[in-house]
């Protein structure tokens, strides 16, 4: 006998949305993921450093511009009565990027002469007057690359927001997020051990079957996970919206949910014109109070997570082609990829405690930089034909995301009106998109152990701007209470943010 509350099924059916993510995040891996880079170097001949790095840039400017759009497009499918709404986009999407990879090959087929496809004695001007990649070739690339990441965007936020909604409808505590989330952050680990010795064997071409088999194995636990979860729960009825109205610890996600999900009838539904106004009077709030209160400090941070992203952008696209010079096969590769999901787990896990004891968002975000600084000079130093080397460091990344993360989360609460938690979440997202991209353009044009040198160099000047703003700027710490609890502040955006990273394409993410 099913047990119901407003209509709804039982918390207890169902199978867990844990589920899902550790299907996708094979997807997002054996799709390329972190093996992107050298995918296009080896396997779609993109020979020179700004092929690669534009390639990477129009996935990041195409993921940054879809996400929102997508993510709406999923609710509204929800609040409209859709069933599986939201998976039928995940699924739309991973079908998107499953033929734009697949069609990789097609236009190999078509552009490229077979005798160029096995000739591997080109010169240094066969390069430079593209004769192994036609200009026409490398636009249809580029355009499927944009493809991709639609899709992966399709998917990615969309899945966040399924999962939060099940929590809601069980009445679990939003930082159960975590652990869910976990499971795709395991399976992130273990695909790229075992894809990295597939691709020593096969070689690049292997992508294609990989991409094949983990978009059916999506589509199957899409199928299991709909029927084991039969009633939809994606809608409010109204006693559940003034109950989200009048809650004290209501987030700014069930404040987006209860304005779409109100009522199903034309005269409760919030225009778009309505809507897109209220958005721009939110980002025109965030943008008035990051100048006015401690404002010398606000901006210095954001200076140095600007900084921040120009380097983690070239670490999290491109550091594999680093790796190929140094020496490293793809097994050693695909293993540095399991070692940081193995300490990123743990240091997310104790980096509010940190926070606490630091009673400072900002020390806590200059040891996220210190280790940053710290990883791209040892790699820089690491003579060749030693790569594994490079896995002494690869905690440090854990260290970097964790730390990074949580104390953005806890500096803009203190300087984001109340209400306002999502658009200044969406603001740092968009300064930490903007960085990526320079990041992937600074890649373009520089390379080797002297595009390492660069960044750190980079981050550091960051670093040091944020120190003398704070030195400046008469600048209140996060209070502690006397049982050792956090603000409500402080506990609310922790409750948000216990997330267990992992290095997903960007998304992400958000990878990220």
């Amino acid at each position: 006998m099913k047990d119901t509350t407003h209509g709804h099924p039982s918390a207890s059916t169902g199978l867990r949305p844990r589920v899902l993510y550790f299907a996708v995040f094979i997807f997002f891996s054996l799709s390329g993921g972190r093996f992107t880079a050298t995918f296009l170097e080896h396997e779609l001949n993109f020979s020179q450093n700004w092929m690669i790095s534009t390639a990477m840039a129009v996935q990041i400017l195409a993921s940054s511009s879809c996400s929102s759009w997508l993510g709406g497009l999923a609710d509204s499918l929800e609040a409209k009565g859709r069933r599986n709404g939201r998976l039928q986009i995940m699924a739309s999407g991973l079908l998107l990027s499953t033929v734009a990879t697949l069609l990789h090959r097609l236009g190999r087929r078509l552009w490229m002469p077979p005798s160029l496809e096995t000739d591997n004695d080109y010169t240094e001007n066969d390069v430079q007057n593209h004769q192994y990649l036609p200009m026409p070739l490398l636009a249809y690339h580029l355009f499927l690359r944009t493809i991709y990441a639609i899709g992966t965007t399709a998917c990615s936020p969309v899945l966040d927001g399924l999962t939060l909604a099940r929590l809601e409808h069980d009445a679990r505590d939003s930082s159960e997020y975590g652990k869910e989330r976990l499971y795709g952050a395991v399976s992130w680990g273990i695909a790229n051990v075992f894809f990295g010795p597939a691709i020593d064997k096969w070689g690049f071409g292997i992508i294609y079957t990989t991409t094949t088999l983990s978009f059916i194995t999506c589509i199957i636990s899409f199928y299991v996970y709909a029927k084991s979860n039969q009633m939809p729960y994606a809608s409010i009825d109204e006693n559940d919206l003034e109950s989200i109205r009048d809650s004290e610890s209501h987030n700014s996600l069930r404040t987006t949910r209860a304005r779409k999900y109100k009522t199903k009838t034309s005269d409760t539904y919030e225009s778009e014109d309505s809507h897109q106004q209220q958005q721009m009077e939110h980002k025109l709030k965030v943008l008035s109070t990051l100048t006015k209160k401690n404002g010398l400090l606000n901006l210095s941070y954001v200076v140095a997570m600007f900084t921040l992203y120009i380097g983690m952008s070239v670490v999290e696209n491109l550091i594999f082609l680093y790796f190929e010079y140094l020496g490293g096969s793809y097994s050693m590769m695909g293993l540095t990829v399991a070692v940081t999901v193995m300490f990123e787990l743990p240091l997310f896990h104790f980096a509010p405690d940190v926070l606490r004891r630091l009673q400072s968002p900002v020390w806590m975000f200059q040891a996220g930089c210190a280790a940053y600084v710290i990883r791209v000079l040892v790699y820089s130093l690491i003579p060749q034909d030693h790569p594994y080397w490079t896995l002494a460091v690869e905690p440090f990344h854990g260290v970097t995301i964790g730390f990074v993360l949580t104390a953005s989360v806890a500096f803009a609460a203190e300087w984001v009106p109340k209400g306002y938690e999502a658009s200044g979440q969406g603001f740092l997202s968009m300064i930490r998109g903007l960085g990526q991209f320079v990041g992937l353009c600074i890649g373009a044009f520089l390379d080797g152990r002297i595009l390492y040198r660069v960044l750190a160099v980079v981050v550091s000047v960051g670093s040091v701007m944020l120190a003398i703003g704070e030195h400046i700027t008469t600048n209140t710490p996060i209070v502690i209470e006397e049982d050792g609890s956090a603000p409500v502040n402080e506990q609310k955006n922790k409750q948000e943010l216990q997330l267990v990273p992992s290095d997903e394409p960007s998304d992400i993410q958000a990878r990220e």
